[in-house]
């Protein structure tokens, strides 16, 4: 037989989110407690590595499609 996939959930992220995301790939500076980046932790778009912060392999994808023009609409996970 064969297994489903589960279906995937569209993503779409605020503003603030996204340039949060742009910012952390930049690596630019960090503040220590920032809570727009917690929630793109729990999105699993963001992990910490040590005292850095870094982006997971679906962070790179999102990111990748929000700059993409034909993709405005969001991001399927």
């Amino acid at each position: 037989m064969t297994e489903k996939k589960p279906k995937a959930k569209l993503l779409i992220l605020s503003q603030p989110q996204r340039a949060c995301l742009e910012g952390l790939s930049n690596r630019r500076p960090q503040l220590p407690t920032d809570p727009i980046r917690d929630e793109l932790v729990a999105l699993g778009l963001v992990a910490q590595q040590g005292s850095k912060w870094a982006l997971t392999a679906t962070g790179k994808k999102v990111l990748a499609s929000g700059s993409n023009r034909r993709n405005k609409g969001g991001f399927s996970v």
